[in-house]
C-alpha cells in the first residue's frame, strides 16, 4: 500500500497522485489518498478534492491506514498526534523542492508527504498518467462545443492566474501573478512559430483578463466551467502559454499534440528559496 497526502488545488493534487501512482506501479501495490487535509479548516486558500473527475487508479485511505504508516496516535487529535509521530521509514517527507530520485526506490507501505513538482517523478509512466487523467463522465454539451471549436483552428490556450495570488493568503507569499507584459511577450514569441493562431483565454478573474489582455488575433474568453473541465479544454489546445501555477502546468503537460509549443515564465516564485531546475520540461520555452 502506498498512501500519498493530498494538499492544494487540482494541479498540486495531480503531482501528488502521479508520484504515488508511479510508486504503486513499481511496487505492484495499491495507491490510496489521504484527503484529510482537504477536509479540515486551514489558514490558506481552501481547496477541495477534485481527482474524482478522472479515471484515477486510487481510493481514499481510511484513518486507520493513515495512522499505521504515519505513526500518529489515532486516539489523539491530529494536531497533537503529529507531535508523537514515529518517524519511521514508512513516513517520507519531500526533502526539497527539486527532483529527489531516491523516492522512486521506496518500498511498499510508505506514506508520501510533499508536493513532488517535477515530471521526473512519473515520466516513466507518462502514457499511463495521461490515460488516468481522462474524464470519468461525459462532457457537457457546452464543453463539447468549446472542444470542437478548439479542434477547428490553430488553438492556443492562455492561462491567467490571479485569485489567491493577489489576496492576503499563504499563496502570495511566494507566488505572484504575471505582469501584462509577459502575456504579450509570450504571444509575440509564439506567433513567430505558428500561423493564424486563435487564443482561448482561461482565468479565475476573466473580467480582468478581458480588460487587460486584448490580442490582435481571434480570442475567446472561457468561463463558467469547473476546474477539471477547464484543464481538459486547455489540454485540447495545440499550444499553451502558461503562468506560475501547477494547474497551468498540467494543462500544458496533458497536451498530446506532438508539435506543441509551451511558453512558461522563467521565474516561477518571487523568492529564491526553491530550486526550480526540475520543474519545467526541457522542451518548454522560458521567458
Amino acid at each position: 500500500m502506498i498512501i500519498v497526502k493530498l494538499s492544494g488545488g487540482l494541479g498540486n493534487q495531480l503531482f501528488q497522485y502521479a508520484l504515488g501512482r508511479h510508486l504503486a506501479v513499481l511496487n505492484q501495490t495499491v495507491l490510496k489518498l489521504d484527503t484529510s487535509l482537504l477536509d479540515t479548516p486551514h489558514d490558506w486558500t481552501y481547496r477541495t478534492y477534485e481527482l474524482d473527475s478522472f479515471n484515477i487508479q486510487a481510493t481514499k485511505a481510511i484513518k486507520q491506514e493513515i495512522n499505521q504508516l504515519t505513526g500518529e496516535l489515532g486516539f489523539l487529535p491530529r494536531s497533537v498526534g503529529q507531535l508523537f509521530r514515529n518517524r519511521s521509514s514508512n513516513y517520507f517527507k519531500e526533502p526539497h523542492f527539486h527532483f529527489y530520485s531516491p523516492v522512486l526506490s521506496l518500498q511498499n507501505d510508505v506514506y508520501l508527504d510533499g508536493y513532488w513538482q517535477s515530471e521526473k517523478y512519473f515520466e516513466a509512466i507518462a502514457d499511463l498518467i495521461r490515460e488516468d487523467l481522462t474524464p470519468i463522465a461525459l462532457l457537457s454539451k457546452h464543453v463539447e462545443t468549446l472542444k470542437h471549436s478548439i479542434h477547428q483552428c490553430t488553438s492556443v490556450s492562455m492561462h491567467i492566474r490571479r485569485g489567491d495570488y493577489i489576496t492576503t493568503s499563504r499563496a502570495n507569499r511566494y507566488l505572484k501573478p504575471c505582469e501584462v507584459g509577459y502575456y504579450h511577450k509570450a504571444v509575440d514569441c509564439l506567433v513567430k512559430r505558428i500561423v493564424n493562431p486563435a487564443f482561448f483565454i482561461f482565468s479565475d478573474d476573466i473580467e480582468w483578463a478581458k480588460a487587460n489582455v486584448q490580442l490582435d488575433f481571434p480570442t475567446q474568453y472561457v468561463a463558467g466551467n469547473s476546474a477539471p473541465e477547464d484543464l481538459l479544454l486547455m489540454a485540447s489546445c495545440q499550444h499553451q502559454i502558461i503562468v506560475s501555477s501547477t494547474f497551468s502546468w498540467w494543462g500544458a503537460w496533458l497536451n498530446r499534440h506532438p508539435d506543441k509549443i509551451i511558453i512558461a515564465p522563467q521565474k516561477w516564485f518571487s523568492t529564491e528559496r526553491f530550486d526550480t531546475k526540475d520543474l519545467l520540461p526541457e522542451t518548454w520555452i522560458r521567458l
